[in-house]
């Protein structure tokens, strides 16, 4: 399996890149289109500022090859900051749009208890709420379903989304994870969840 980990200058890559690898797939850089010719999966990576990755997406001209590879069916996996980019917006870089690959929109976290909830919300969370069977949760018991977050920004809920979420909490009810067709995203950072985030990479790329 060849896994195209998109550079847009930012993410998590090296511990991305380690885990892929740990579990026999094969992961490479992907910052131009030509990259993505023996793509058989994309993932894209954490870690980063909103508008500074869609700036390099669109000069890379990696925007719209990805938005045409998802409607030919490559699977696409979004990881935190990932996972924004994957939406319609984000409040952190007002008026740009995302990829639009979910129908769903990404705000800044608001805590009333700024003592008790802190933002940025870092450390380890499980999953409360899952409203379908999840592929990407497969195997992976619910004691398990324990993952380690680093974020600012979070996915809003939407009445109208019928894809599989669960859900997390942090003070507020929010998006931890999304299954819309061939498009997933996480909140959290598989790559940094020890056996249950590999487990779950594996279940995106080989389930």
């Amino acid at each position: 399996m060849k896994v195209a980990i998109i550079d847009y200058g930012t993410g998590n890559i090296a511990s991305l890149y380690s885990a892929i690898n740990s579990i026999n797939a094969e992961p490479f850089l992907a910052s131009k289109i030509s990259h993505l010719q023996k793509a058989e999966a994309l993932i894209l990576p954490g870690i980063g500022h909103f508008g500074h990755a869609l700036k390099n997406l669109k000069n890379s001209l990696l925007f719209n090859e990805i938005i045409e590879l998802a409607k030919h069916g490559l699977p696409i996996l979004g990881i935190c900051l990932g996972f924004h980019i994957l939406t319609l917006s984000s409040e952190e870089s007002r008026g740009k749009k995302g990829l639009s690959l979910l129908p769903l929109k990404t705000i800044r976290l608001k805590q009333e208890s700024s003592r008790i909830f802190k933002v940025p919300h870092i450390g380890w969370n499980n999953l409360s709420f899952i409203n379908k069977e999840s592929k990407l949760l497969r195997g992976i018991s619910k004691k398990d379903q324990l993952f380690y977050f680093s974020n600012s920004y979070g996915v809003e809920f939407s009445e109208g989304f019928n894809g599989i979420f669960a859900e997390y909490k942090h003070e507020n009810s929010m998006i931890g994870l999304v299954e819309y067709k061939n498009i997933f995203g996480v909140q959290f950072h598989p790559e940094k969840s020890r056996k249950q985030g590999l487990k779950l990479i594996h279940n995106f790329l080989f389930n």
